[in-house]
C-alpha cells in the first residue's frame, strides 16, 4: 500500500500492525493518516484522518478488544497527540495530549482499555482511555499538585539525586546549567521557591534531561510490567501497578530506537543507533546476548515471533535480518528495497511468519516465508 493520497510524493510510513483477525493491517505515517487495508490484495478498507493539518503519526498499536486501534504522534513545538479509534468505521473514541513533546511510541496492555505511550520529553504514560485517567512516569513528570503529595517522603532523596545529577549535567552533559535553571525558578516561577517544591522541580529537571526521549515502549507479559528505550542509550524496566522503576540497563552507545518484550519470559530485545541488538534479562537487569550488524546502520524496528525464539530486525540500510535468540545466529537477510525500515509487524497466521514492513519510501511491503 502506497501512502501517497492525492500528492505526487509518498509520505514515509512509520508503523504497521496486524489486526487480530490476521487478515487486515493498519499503517500510519507522516501524512497524519492511518489506513486499514487487506493484507491479501492491499486494498484499503478504512482511513482515519482526524487532523486538519499534517500531524505525523509515529506509532500505532492494535488493542485487545479487537475493535480499536491506538495511534500517536505529533510534531514540535506543538507537542503530541494520541487517538483511540474504531477500525471498522474510522470513528474517534478518545484522545489525549503530551504538551511537552510528541508521542514516539505506543503499546497495548492486557488490562481492559489501558495503553502505554512514550513521549519525547522522556516520560511514559499509562492511559485508561475510556476515562480521563492518565499516569505519567516517572512520578516527577506529573503535575505540581501530584508532586506535592509525594513531597514529604521524596524531598530528601530528590535533593541528593537532583544535586548529584545537576553536577553531572553542568559539567558538560547538558547545555542547561544549574544556575540557568535556578534563575528560571526564581524569576518565572516564584511559587517554586519553597524547599520541597524546589527540590522536586530539580528532580523533574534531572529526569527530563537525563532520560532523553522515550523512543520505544513494550509490554512484558508478567505482573503488568513494561520496558522502555530512551535517548540516553538506556533500557528501563517498570512496574505499571506501582509506578516503580525496577531496573536501568546500560549497554547501547547511542539512543535506543526499538524495544520488544519476549512473550514467554522476562526478557526484552532492544536495538539502537549504534547498530547493535541486545537481549536483556529484565529480572536481573543484565545483558544476556549481544548481536552486531556490520555496516547495517542504526536499528529502527524490532518484532519478536510468537514463542520468543526468533526476532526480525529492520535497519536504516533497508534490510530485514532474522536472528535466532537462543544461539545468536543470523538466519537470513532480505533487502526490502524501500529505504530505512521504520516499522515491523509479524502475522501469526495465514501464512505463519508473514512479515510486514513500513518503509521510508511510503510503501508497506508484505514478505511471505518460504
Amino acid at each position: 500500500l502506497l501512502h501517497r493520497g492525492c500528492g505526487l510524493k509518498a509520505d514515509a510510513v512509520n508503523s504497521v500492525q496486524v489486526l487480530t483477525d490476521t487478515k487486515h493491517a493498519v499503517s500510519c505515517g507522516d501524512s497524519g493518516k492511518c489506513w486499514v487495508w487487506k493484507i491479501l490484495d492491499g486494498k484499503p478498507r478504512t482511513v482515519f484522518a482526524p487532523h486538519f493539518g499534517r500531524v505525523p503519526m509515529r506509532s500505532s498499536a492494535v488493542l485487545l478488544d479487537t475493535m480499536h486501534i491506538l495511534s500517536a504522534g505529533g510534531h514540535d513545538p506543538f507537542g503530541g497527540v494520541a487517538y483511540v479509534w474504531d477500525w471498522r468505521t474510522g470513528e474517534k473514541k478518545a484522545a489525549t495530549r503530551c504538551w511537552t513533546g510528541q508521542y514516539l511510541a505506543t503499546a497495548e496492555m492486557p488490562a481492559w482499555h489501558t495503553v502505554l505511550l512514550g513521549c519525547a520529553d522522556g516520560s511514559a504514560s499509562i492511559w485508561k482511555w475510556d476515562t480521563p485517567e492518565i499516569v505519567r512516569l516517572p512520578y516527577v513528570a506529573q503535575s505540581k499538585r501530584n508532586l506535592m503529595k509525594l513531597a514529604q517522603t521524596l524531598v530528601g532523596k530528590c535533593q541528593d539525586e537532583a544535586r548529584s545529577a545537576l553536577d553531572r549535567l553542568s559539567s558538560g552533559q547538558s547545555s542547561v546549567t544549574e544556575q540557568a535553571f535556578m534563575d528560571s525558578i526564581t524569576s518565572h516561577e516564584p511559587d517554586l521557591r519553597s524547599e520541597q517544591s524546589c527540590m522536586l522541580g530539580l528532580a523533574n529537571f534531572f529526569f527530563r534531561n537525563a532520560f532523553g526521549s522515550t523512543n520505544a515502549i513494550s509490554y512484558v507479559p508478567t505482573d503488568l510490567r513494561f520496558v522502555t528505550g530512551h535517548g540516553d542509550g538506556r533500557v528501563r524496566y517498570w512496574n505499571a501497578h506501582t509506578g516503580v522503576l525496577l531496573k536501568t540497563m546500560h549497554g547501547h552507545k547511542g539512543a535506543v530506537r526499538a524495544v520488544a518484550g519476549l512473550p514467554t519470559r522476562q526478557e526484552a530485545v532492544s536495538g539502537g543507533e549504534d547498530g547493535t541488538i541486545r537481549v536483556w534479562c529484565l529480572d536481573k537487569g543484565i545483558q544476556k546476548m549481544f548481536f552486531y550488524q556490520a555496516y547495517a546502520g542504526p536499528v529502527l524496528s524490532i518484532a519478536v515471533y510468537p514463542g520468543g525464539v526468533k526476532a526480525v530486525v529492520g535497519s536504516s540500510d533497508g534490510y530485514l535480518r532474522f536472528w535466532d535468540l537462543k544461539s545468536g545466529v543470523l538466519l537470513c537477510a532480505i533487502e526490502t528495497g524501500g529505504g530505512p525500515v521504520l516499522g515491523l509487524a509479524i502475522n501469526p497466521a495465514a501464512p505463519l511468519g508473514q512479515v510486514l514492513t513500513a518503509n521510508e519510501d511510503g510503501y508497506v511491503r508484505v514478505f511471505n516465508p518460504r
